[in-house]
């Protein structure tokens, strides 16, 4: 399918040193992006196919990508810190949620995970997701409204004051005290239902970690994803010297009833 208006596309921009420039824009007609090595042309890309290489009005060349998930969440706008590609495919794989689930996230912020999530769950799915900042959630929203998606409920509303959803596949946090949600989110998940919390001190993890068990959680896990890219040309094969290195903790725990 060839590049029409409103799609959203990933155009890259190389330099004889260091990583390609990246620019992620909506495609809209008599719209021009102007950039460090000239001006192009946003609406003489449609109707084209993805993957051209056109030119800015320097003659540097620009090639047009249609953008990956991961793409469209490492340019998102954001208010806060998120949580990255590297992070946020482990987190999904380890939810084991599937689509048309029901699921709650604890801090917004910009809508980073919020997005991977809500593209994962489907129309059939459904994510509510709270935070006490306004701010966050208008970005989020943004964010969100960027890939047309309708599966998302952002509430302006402090989780500790109670969470209005019940029999949840998951519950996802990224806040500073997650352990102090762990006995309200309990009853509201589905038996043998997840918690994810992404935390970024090692003095987080042992509050967690203790809480879950004391609540009724188990299987704790633990986990640290860190990346690193190589670069690979005529010359050498290396790491790049900058890295996407320590971001937080993922800490993931299974509900279990009683045997009384």
């Amino acid at each position: 399918m060839p590049i029409k208006e409103g799609d959203i596309a990933l155009l890259i921009i190389y330099s004889k040193k260091g990583r390609p420039k990246k620019f992620l824009i909506k495609i809209e007609r008599k719209k021009v992006l102007h950039t460090h090595k000239g001006a192009i042309d946003i609406g003489s890309l449609i109707g084209k196919d993805w993957g051209i290489v056109t030119k800015t009005a320097k003659g540097t060349p620009v090639e047009v990508h249609r953008p990956t998930l991961a793409d469209i969440v490492e340019k998102l706008g954001r208010s806060t810190q998120i949580i990255y590609p590297k992070d946020s495919g482990f987190i999904l794989l380890k939810s084991g949620i599937k689509p048309g689930d029901k699921v709650v996230e604890i801090g917004t912020g910009s809508g980073a995970l919020t997005l991977v999530l809500a593209t994962f769950l489907g129309p059939e799915g459904k994510i509510y997701s709270y935070d006490i900042r306004e701010k966050s959630l208008k970005m989020a929203e943004r964010n969100l409204s960027m890939l047309g998606l309708s599966n998302v409920e952002l509430r302006l509303k402090d989780a500790k004051e109670g969470i209005d959803e019940s029999d949840l596949d998951a519950v996802f946090m990224d806040i500073p005290d997650p352990w102090e949600l762990l006995p309200l989110i309990y009853p509201k998940l589905k038996p043998n239902g997840i918690f994810i919390s992404f935390v970024p001190s090692c003095e987080q993890i042992s509050k967690v970690a203790l809480a879950a068990k004391e609540t009724g959680f188990s299987l704790i896990e633990i986990h640290e994803i860190l990346d690193r890219e190589f670069e690979c040309n005529e010359k050498r094969t290396r790491p790049y010297p900058r890295m996407i290195g320590h971001t937080g903790f993922i800490i993931i725990g299974r509900k279990i009833k009683s045997s009384s």
